[in-house]
């Protein structure tokens, strides 16, 4: 969903909790619905979230189409790289955006027999109305690391600001496809990178791992 999409649904269906239900925020979604956004507050704090947000740039790729073509018809293209050091009979094949990211749960407000509620405003401080003793509503919040997944003729390498590997194919456990990005296991720990070429990344490294290929003439 585009940020204007998204906008316009938490200007003019926000205070009925849409954009709640949307996110598949059940809980807040039918708070939302009853009190009018959270007595318009929450409401007007949600838009003023969406007007700030950044658009986010995860669709953006850095492979070419005739690049992705390629990889595609079972060819694998000549990529070249100025951001990591390649040794000297060493080929880039692949390199696109990924993203790490850790969840953690966090409360965003009360909801009981007692009908206070809390609003959270930013992070770490949250605004209480009414009374205490409510159930406690928690969500789960996500935190992403941009980084860049290389896979050579020789190695995988991820580099980020969070989490960072470069391993040889022989050194690398698995890698499964997920519904957004790829799980690669070494040895005991496990890596989930959001990529948008997924199926790409998949193809080269099987391609590469295997030796089943033909290089850009």
């Amino acid at each position: 969903m585009s940020k204007e999409v998204r906008v316009i649904i938490v200007v003019f269906l926000g205070i009925f909790g849409i954009h709640k239900f949307i996110d598949k925020d059940y809980k807040m979604g039918i708070i939302y619905l009853f009190t009018g956004g959270l007595f318009g507050i929450g409401w007007i704090i949600d838009i003023f979230k969406e007007l700030s947000r950044k658009e986010n740039n995860k669709d953006k790729s850095l492979m070419s189409k005739e690049n992705l073509n390629m990889i595609n018809e079972g060819k694998l293209p000549n990529i070249v790289v100025s951001n990591i050091n390649l040794s000297k009979d060493e080929i880039c094949f692949y390199l696109d955006i990924g993203y790490t990211f850790k969840d953690k749960i966090i409360t965003t407000g009360y909801t009981g027999k007692n009908n206070g509620f809390s609003i959270k405003i930013m992070k770490g401080l949250t605004y209480r109305i009414g009374g205490s003793g409510g159930k406690v509503i928690r969500e789960s919040e996500r935190t992403t690391y941009k980084g860049i997944i290389y896979i050579t003729n020789k190695r995988v390498i991820y580099t980020s600001t969070n989490e960072c590997f470069d391993r040889t194919f022989d050194k690398i456990t698995s890698v499964v496809e997920a519904k957004d990005g790829i799980i690669v296991q070494i040895g005991s720990s496990l890596y989930s990178i959001i990529l948008n070429t997924h199926s790409e990344f998949i193809k080269v490294f099987n391609m590469v791992k295997n030796g089943n290929y033909e290089l850009k003439s």
